[in-house]
């Protein structure tokens, strides 16, 4: 499955490269939504992260390039950048920085790049189990308003320890239903999709707001592990084998 990160096969292990952007979502008066830098900082690090640690893999250092100036700007993408690093118990990852010093701007613009390592990938794709979903696909001012119920980092970790052979997908602006095709391709595998949803297929998920990933264990067993909404987005079968009861979202 392709996904938004680079991996680079060093023989020994492998190195993860992901990163995010943001524009136009901040404290500038060209701004098209405004909100605290502090908090798009900690938004477009939880992505590059998400991908890193989605994949299985351990962020190594991180990159900020903020297309403002660096003060007072520099401190709240620092506070917003730390508050996703301690939630995953990374508060010291090396980090550097790089600012506009030449010409004032109108509008936010930041970049966060993670590098990550790898050293252990999964030995087969899941070909058959429940396509879930987990949060609440929010976009723009619905991050804030639905933080209680959006995925995190956090979500992943547990993930990873719940369900040690998933597939874990964050989800962004492409939405579920894309995500989900980018999931199967090149699999010998189809999908029942859910025909009544809790939540759009279509919408976007914003800053990695859902977690796309495939299970065998059923959903009161995972849900019992989550405080967020956990939904079924279909049902996968091996190509030639019957389909499964879908089960209830």
């Amino acid at each position: 499955m392709k996904r938004d990160y680079l991996v680079i096969d060093t023989g020994k292990e492998e190195l993860l490269v992901a990163c995010d952007a943001l524009g136009g979502i901040g404290p500038k008066p060209g701004d098209s939504l405004s909100v605290p830098l502090e908090v798009s900082a900690q938004f477009t690090a939880r992505v590059a992260l998400a991908e890193i640690l989605a994949a299985g893999g351990e962020p190594l250092a991180l990159s900020v390039t903020l297309s403002m100036e660096p003060y007072p700007w520099t401190e709240e993408v620092q506070r917003g950048i730390s508050r996703e690093l301690h939630a995953i118990g990374k508060g010291n990852l090396p980090c550097v920085f790089s600012t506009e010093k030449n010409v004032p701007t109108s509008a936010t613009g930041l970049g966060v790049t993670v590098l990550g390592r790898r050293t252990q990938r999964k030995e087969k794709p899941l070909l058959e189990g429940t396509l879930y979903a987990l949060g609440v696909p929010s976009c723009g001012r619905e991050v804030l308003e639905n933080l209680h119920a959006i995925a995190d980092l956090a979500d992943i970790l547990r993930l990873r320890e719940e369900c040690p052979e998933a597939e874990i997908v964050p989800v962004g602006s492409r939405g579920v239903f894309c995500e989900a095709l980018l999931f199967l391709w090149g699999r010998p595998v189809t999908l029942s999709l859910n025909p009544h949803p809790p939540f759009s297929l279509y919408k976007s998920c914003g800053p990695a707001t859902v977690l796309l990933f495939a299970s065998t264990k059923n959903r009161d067993e995972l849900a019992s592990c989550f405080q967020k909404p956990l939904w079924v987005v279909g049902e996968l079968r091996a190509q030639g084998r019957p389909m499964p009861e879908l089960a209830p979202s």
